[in-house]
């Protein structure tokens, strides 16, 4: 009995480390569903980060709505409102003119002294982030301020994109946007992981960050596959054990990492580079740009 008994911790052990998850009886602990949604995005920042909205969300269509409903032709009244940082507002994004809401991310110390005062404003609902004067402010009635903003801040599972400042990072971000900003088009977002280290929401690039699997239904090709077959992104550090699923998500994207290294392209340009593993790999006498 005691050998059996041993033999059955053996296979428990093992099981666990495949990345089986079980039950205190021994048998396998059904698996978490991974959250889907259908996402459209609205802003693309560098480090392979961006802002999605959820399709099915309906109180998008409420609030601009909303928002069509108000007057806004008279300009504010300096003195009467005096925006501070973290307030919701209204501003007019220079893109299109259009009034979206938006977070004060940094304001002018003490009392508005001219309209041409400048703002920065996040907009809650897209992603996006500019400085504004204060005549493309107005004050937002509670009931339109108070709804949490659409935007949902995501970054691409299991890879590692340059950022901005890093070598490859502007061809990384220009093709991202390429991928997504396209044209109206709508992506399936696999959630991998939800990061909340980042806190609340303070202005572009903060809160909680979606790892997400993002998926183009026409190619059914991952967003995350095309940016490693690309060369413009790499495999993040494999742990040394990883939950079955996840073991064989990574070997499959480590097969278009494998092409780009072996075709040379982008940041593998002049083959591997001797650099820690958590690293993107430098232009050969180049320093960052």
């Amino acid at each position: 009995m005691q050998a059996e008994q041993a033999a059955k911790r053996q296979k428990l052990k093992a099981r666990a480390r495949s990345g089986e998850e079980v039950s205190s009886g021994g048998a396998a602990a059904e698996r978490r569903q991974k959250e889907e949604a259908k996402v459209t995005v609205t802003e693309i920042l560098g480090g392979g980060k961006f802002y999605v909205q959820l399709v099915s969300d309906q109180k998008v269509a409420a609030i601009q709505k909303q928002l069509a409903s108000l007057n806004l032709q008279e300009a504010p009244v300096i003195g009467a409102f005096n925006p501070k940082k973290g307030d919701i507002v209204l501003a007019q994004f220079s893109a299109d003119n259009s009034w979206n809401r938006a977070m004060i991310v940094n304001a002018p110390r003490g009392a508005v002294e001219s309209s041409k005062d400048k703002f920065e404003v996040f907009y809650v609902d897209y992603g996006n982030q500019e400085i504004v004067s204060y005549n493309q402010l107005r004050p937002l009635d509670a009931s339109v301020s108070s709804s949490p903003g659409l935007a949902q801040l995501c970054s691409l599972a299991h890879i590692k994109v340059p950022g901005l400042e890093d070598d490859y990072g502007q061809e990384a971000a220009y093709r991202l946007s390429e991928l997504l900003l396209s044209g109206p088009k709508e992506f399936r977002a696999v959630i991998e992981e939800k990061d909340t280290s980042g806190g609340k929401v303070k202005g572009q690039g903060t809160g909680t960050i979606f790892l997400v699997t993002l998926v183009d239904p026409e190619s059914d090709i991952s967003i995350n596959a095309t940016l490693l077959q690309e060369g413009l992104a790499r495999m993040e550090k494999r742990k040394r054990w990883e939950p079955k699923d996840k073991q064989q998500a990574l070997d499959e994207l480590e097969k278009y990492q494998t092409e780009a290294r072996d075709k040379r392209r982008a940041m593998w340009e002049y083959g591997d580079v001797e650099s820690d593993e958590e690293d993107i790999p430098a232009r050969k006498g180049a320093g960052k740009r």
